[in-house]
């Protein structure tokens, strides 16, 4: 796809503006010469209305006001707004080995009604598309179809791109996985994957229709309900998957709102001494998280006190002391261990006592003697039982008592230790809550500054953004365990089935189903594994390019790549993860997003346009000129929004590659910026056929100094 020529009235500050692009394979380059507030993001917001309607637009488009914004809302006026594209698209047809390039042209209308007041009320939009050709215009149905075919609604980000909100894929401050979900989903839809994707759902129809057959053989069985089973867990599964898809999707975009608010207090800190202050606020609040780690682990250890053996010990301390005088009383006396028994059994076996007297059962006095020690011996078993307690109690006490020979409290030196470290860390951390707020405060206090605002609106969609997290996790749950008990009830299903006389054929059908799905899938995975290492390969090509790194000449940034798991990485030496933020400059941070386009669009072989607007901000000499050199070469039709300042240094390249170049002028930056009065009132987008290197009586302005000189006095 190619654009050819764009039409607005009404959108914005373009009321009636006219484009043109080139569409010249050897001259690929249209030059969209304007300064700040001229309407370049105007004109990137108009394309993609027309292309894909108000979903395209910041917000989805709500309280996104398109009519001009300086028509009187008190006449309460409704008008017609309207963004007309027309593009070429080229087929290609193999017939009889020659293959056969086909050009169509086509004309694309978008059209809504918006009420000029307050709330800016608009009218769904209308879109139609015609088929142009000698004859005239032919309309042509489901047009919303031929978009979405040539340029996917997933790959907006790709085709049309903001130089600032390219750094989408790689900023740190967004979510990683928002991040990985931005890279992956460019990746699959521009490599075609949806059409493996849409076979796959056939596929799992199928599946489906097949196993309503399997009901009906064993119908009023356990097939019948294991098969009835199974259909509820599809459409179970189609309906998660719906919900997580749009959690995810609910995710990223209050990620991206969280992320906004982020930079719109990072903006207002900047000023003045709010950045010093922003800095401290970090400071203090990394401290307080130190603090309250070590404070939380001092509060487990007091509460493991209470629980522990040196506590019990100090407390029984007296009664264990007295107890174990006891206990030692009774081992001087030989009572611990008891050994009696056994004595008096061998002198009865032996009938000879101790003393030496007979124990014999014939002899009177050894009758006596013997009745006389079997009677200790039944004494001594009846205490049998409290003798072995009282033995285990002796040797099982030693060790306690030797802990309470020290004569000091060991639980009280641990618990002396343990209070003072936490109420040591309670005061510290007292102490940065009170820094912290005193500077939040100040900040407060600071003038022509809504922090406390910003802070309570990024609170707010931080909430949703983690309750749509939450439901996230909640929902691949339910689905990992869905899964777990289908591949349960799918292999009883096919048991019975084989049993069954007419399952034969069920069964057959379900195991092509199943072969074809997995055939599916793993060219879903190959394709993408095989493309992604095309796309990371070329684009580490391209940005090590932009900035003229020469991992030879010992430049600090090595290479980058793709990772398997969608992460864009920067190297180092020695393989070091470098940070996008912090470790990249603003120019290559943005020739690294620009070299992912510019890859991923290569690779996938589609002729599309890449729209970006103020691709050179933060870049200067070797790598702007290099970027915009890369960009083109890379590019099937490549349209720039240039600003003055990006397109100083340039000129020979958009003398070389551009085949198309016009200036837009706001007739509003008269008199401070504009030399001339333009004769218009308006605030409008107005166009000129002045190229990179001229200007006339329309465009030109005042030089730099001078303009701020004047706005100074």
């Amino acid at each position: 796809m190619k654009l050819l020529r764009a039409e607005f009235q009404n959108f914005r500050m373009l009321r009636d503006l006219e484009l043109n692009f080139s569409s010249d394979p050897e001259k690929k380059l249209t030059v969209i010469r304007a300064a700040n507030e001229s309407g370049k993001t105007t004109i990137l917001h108009g394309l993609q209305w027309a292309l894909y309607g108000d979903a395209a637009l910041p917000g989805k488009g709500e309280g996104f006001r398109l009519h001009p914004i300086d028509w009187n809302a008190s006449e309460g006026k409704r008008v017609p707004i309207t963004a007309t594209v027309e593009f070429e698209l080229t087929t290609y047809r193999r017939v009889s080995g020659d293959v056969r390039e086909t050009r169509r042209r086509y004309r694309l209308v978008r059209s809504a009604f918006e009420d000029v007041d307050s709330q800016a009320r608009r009218s769904a939009s209308t879109v139609k598309l015609f088929a142009l050709n000698e004859t005239g215009a032919s309309p042509i149905d489901a047009p919303e179809a031929v978009i979405n075919d040539e340029l996917p609604p997933e790959l907006r980000e790709v085709f049309f791109t903001d130089g600032d909100r390219a750094l989408s894929f790689i900023e740190a401050d967004v979510a990683l996985s928002t991040k990985r979900e931005r890279v992956q989903r460019a990746i699959r839809s521009l490599l075609g994957l949806g059409v493996i994707d849409d076979a796959i759902k056939h596929v799992r129809k199928s599946a489906s229709e097949v196993n309503r057959k399997a009901k009906q053989v064993g119908s009023g069985s356990e097939l019948n309900r294991i098969a009835s089973r199974l259909e509820e867990m599809e459409n179970d599964r189609e309906k998660f998957e719906a919900d997580l898809e749009d959690a995810k999707q609910q995710f990223g975009a209050f990620d991206e709102k969280v992320d906004d608010i982020d930079r719109k207090i990072a903006a207002a800190l900047q000023k003045g001494d709010k950045e010093k202050l922003q800095k401290d606020l970090d400071q203090a609040k990394r401290e307080i998280k130190r603090l309250d780690d070590q404070l939380a682990t001092a509060n487990k250890e007091h509460s493991a006190l209470f629980r522990s053996r040196s506590i019990a010990t100090d407390l029984l301390a007296p009664l264990l002391g007295r107890a174990f005088e006891k206990l030692e009383e009774l081992h001087d006396q030989g009572k611990i261990p008891n050994t009696t028994i056994p004595v008096l059994q061998d002198r009865l076996s032996a009938e000879i006592c101790i003393c030496g007297e007979t124990l014999e059962s014939g002899d009177p006095g050894g009758e006596k003697r013997r009745a006389h020690i079997q009677k200790l011996i039944d004494d001594s078993q009846r205490a049998d039982e409290i003798q072995e307690i009282i033995t285990d109690l002796y040797y099982g006490a030693k060790p306690r008592q030797a802990d309470g020979d020290s004569g000091s409290s060991v639980w009280l030196e641990e618990y002396k230790a343990v209070v003072e470290r936490r109420d040591g860390l309670q005061t510290l951390r007292d102490e940065a809550g009170r820094k912290f707020r005193a500077l939040e405060m100040q900040l407060d206090e600071l003038p022509d500054t809504d922090i406390q605002g910003l802070r309570e609106t990024r609170r707010q969609y931080k909430d949703q953004r983690d309750r749509h997290l939450s439901r996230q996790s909640s929902i691949e749950t339910q689905l990992t365990g869905l899964r777990r008990e289908r591949e349960d009830l799918e292999a009883n299903r096919d048991r019975l089935l084989r049993e069954q006389k007419k399952g034969a054929r069920i069964l057959a059908e379900l195991e092509v189903t199943q072969d074809v799905t997995k055939v599916l899938q793993s060219a879903y995975e190959r394709i993408t594994n095989e493309e992604l290492h095309k796309v990371s390969e070329l684009m580490n090509n391209i940005f090590i390019e932009m900035i003229g790194a020469d991992p030879e000449q010992g430049a600090i940034i090595r290479h980058a790549e793709i990772s398997r798991e969608f992460d864009i990485i920067v190297y180092g030496p020695n393989d070091r993860t470098l940070n996008p933020d912090r470790d990249l400059n603003g120019a290559s941070r943005r020739a690294l997003t620009l070299a992912f386009i510019l890859a991923l669009t290569k690779v996938s072989e589609v002729e599309a346009p890449n729209v970006i607007d103020t691709p050179l901000g933060m870049t200067s000499g070797y790598v702007k000129r290099s970027i915009l050199r890369t960009a083109v070469r890379e590019s099937s039709q490549l349209v720039l929004f240039l600003t003055h300042d990006e397109i100083a240094g340039c000129e020979e390249i958009i003398d070389e590659a551009a085949g198309v170049v016009f200036t837009l002028t706001n007739p509003a930056h008269y008199p401070k910026m504009l030399v001339n009065d333009p004769g218009v009132a308006e605030r409008k987008a107005l166009r000129c056929e002045c190229d990179h290197r001229s200007e006339c009586q329309l465009c030109q302005r005042r030089a730099d100094a001078q303009a701020e000189l004047e706005m100074a006095s």
